[in-house]
Parts: structure tokens; sequence; C-alpha cells
């Protein structure tokens, strides 16, 4: 985490080194991994996968993140899948990180369902999976 944020002043900047390290030297892959060590050795992981890591990297940089579980749009796939992110505390606010997505804040498709990182803390989601279903009425952008 030192080498990686080495230098940076504020939270904001160390979770954009993070999220750039991850991003150049984690592969996104199918492949499930249990700690943030696994992703280290193996280079490649799933969204839990690089959450792992990217939570374990920003608490060693002194940004307070907590992992989280939920729904994510993916415009890959057309449709809301199960995913995890992160969220850093960056000054009095929790903000959401998709280190996945590459996200310094991520979006508005991020439905948070739980907090946690431990099996105990992922069990509700078993009440969720294969009964949520979200349809997208209408979208509307604005111009900046």
């Amino acid at each position: 985490a030192d080498t990686i944020t080495g230098g940076s002043t504020s939270a904001e900047e160390r979770i954009a080194r993070i999220l750039r390290w991850l991003d150049q030297n984690i592969e996104k892959a199918p492949i499930d991994v249990f700690s943030a060590v696994d992703v280290l050795q193996q280079r490649k992981a799933e969204c839990q996968g690089h959450s792992y890591l990217y939570t374990a990297l920003a608490r060693a940089a002194g940004v307070p993140t907590r992992m989280v579980n939920g729904l994510a749009y993916s415009e890959e796939f057309r449709g809301f899948l199960y995913h995890s992110w992160a969220e850093s505390l960056v000054g009095d606010n929790w903000r959401a990180v998709d280190p996945t997505f590459g996200q310094a804040a991520a979006d508005a498709t991020h439905i948070k369902l739980v907090e946690g990182e431990n099996l105990a803390d992922l069990i509700p989601l078993t009440d969720w999976v294969g009964k949520v279903k979200i349809r997208v009425l209408d979208v509307e952008h604005q111009k900046r």
C-alpha cells in the first residue's frame, strides 16, 4: 500500500492510485478467491476479489474501508447482476468505490444490500438470490 499510495496527501488521491494499480495489475476473470492474499498471488479475480484487495490496500493506506454486496447494472450483460464493491470513508461520508469497474465514486446503478466480507455477513443475500427483479422504466441523461 505504501508503494502504491506513497506521497498521497488525501483519501481521494490514495483511492485513485489504488484503483489505477488494480486496473494495471489485477486481471478481471471469473475466478473465485477468498482473500486479498489470494488475489495478489493469482493476479486475477472476479468482483469480490477485486473488492477484497482494494479494501485491504485502502485500509493499509489509512483509508477506513468496508466491503458491500448488492446489485449493479452491467452494460455487457444488459441487466443487473449480484456484485461486490467497497465503501471508503472520505471526510465524513462513506463513498461507494467500485474497484472492478474502476469507479472512485460508484455510479447510481449500485444498490447495496449488505455490508461485510465474512460468510456470516453474506448469508442474508441467499434470501435475495433468484427473487429480485428490477425493471428500468425510464432513463434520463442530463447534459453538463
